[in-house]
């Protein structure tokens, strides 16, 4: 039987949350280009939304047993965070990662008493910075942060280090790792692609576009 993280890499798969185009790269919000791209807003519209929050809960209470309420990192996060809190039966709130221009002009907002223990919760894990900058602000607002839980976590290695420095510890239901394994053994990408991937994932800062000598390869692979 497969374990909880292959079978949400599968279902993420399944339903094309987690995309894949190699040849047909995404750009990030950082202006990075990816060939892999998560849209955790679909989850919203199926079944797996239940497991989701109920698996995210289940992390939060066995690593963050003392929670006292949960913090989604906007505007992603959101709607998740919600629905985890829900299950827990917490206070929830929520922290923008851009200043705002209007109203209060609040980057938290909900009611977070001082010295309350929250967990953040986010649906992917790319390069860590805005996960580092919600939990200052966090702090600086009084919370005690006791770590972070995921739906996906790239497991890039300048955001694990950036994570380590700030001391921010993180949890996810699913890895790149696992996603790239299901996603072979699905048969959605070739061993090919799988290695372009690879490479991005490597230095993901430098991957641009797929070098022409790697789109032959791929080209001649599928003529096969």
């Amino acid at each position: 039987m497969k374990e909880l993280s292959a079978l949400m890499a599968e279902k993420l798969l399944n339903l094309k949350t987690i995309k894949v185009q190699v040849q047909n790269p995404f750009e990030w919000n950082t202006g990075w280009m990816s060939p892999l791209y998560f849209d955790s807003r679909k989850i919203l519209s199926y079944r797996i939304r239940n497991a989701v929050k109920v698996e995210l809960a289940r992390l939060i209470m066995e690593n963050y047993p003392t929670v006292e309420a949960v913090v989604a990192v906007a505007p992603n996060g959101i709607a998740i965070g919600v629905l985890v809190a829900e299950v827990l039966e917490m206070p929830f709130a929520y922290v923008s990662t851009e200043p705002k221009n209007h109203g209060f002009e609040n980057r938290i907002e909900g009611d977070l008493k001082v010295h309350q223990k929250v967990v953040i919760v986010a649906d992917q894990l790319s390069q860590g910075v805005h996960s580092v900058s919600v939990k200052k602000m966090l702090e600086q607002n009084g919370a005690d942060v006791l770590g972070m839980v995921s739906i996906l976590d790239y497991e890039l290695q300048d955001s694990a280090d950036i994570l380590r420095e700030a001391g921010l510890e993180i949890h996810s239901l699913t890895s790149y790792t696992t996603v790239m394994s299901e996603a072979i053994d699905m048969g959605k990408i070739t061993e090919a692609e799988a290695e372009e991937i690879s490479r991005w994932h490597t230095t993901p800062d430098k991957w641009h576009a797929v070098p022409q000598k790697s789109k032959d390869r791929l080209t001649a692979k599928r003529k096969k």
